[in-house]
């Protein structure tokens, strides 16, 4: 079976500026975000290892974030699956 059969959702080209947060806050790294559907995400990352299995996504665009699972690492790309609905990011500079 080929890996896009598996999506829930179809995903969109985009590109789009983001920020891994870790659960915590103690730590952030920079993203692209390069696929994007309502269910999950393609993302680049100059340190893939950095991204932790669990975070919140924040887009800089619309200054929302959503909750996120790491699905697959290949290289500088990471899959993920969201967990939760978007909702407004909290007052703070990124």
């Amino acid at each position: 079976m080929d890996f896009e059969d598996k999506r829930q959702s179809p995903r969109h080209r985009v590109l789009k500026d983001g920020k891994i947060i870790t659960v915590n806050n103690r730590s952030v790294v920079d993203c692209c975000i390069r696929d994007l559907s309502d269910t999950g995400a393609r993302l680049t990352c100059k340190d893939p290892l950095a991204v932790p299995h669990e975070f919140r996504l924040l887009f800089l665009a619309s200054l929302t974030v959503r909750d996120a699972v790491v699905v697959w690492r290949r290289d500088e790309q990471v899959g993920i699956h969201f967990t939760s609905a978007a909702r407004p990011a909290p007052p703070r500079k990124w």
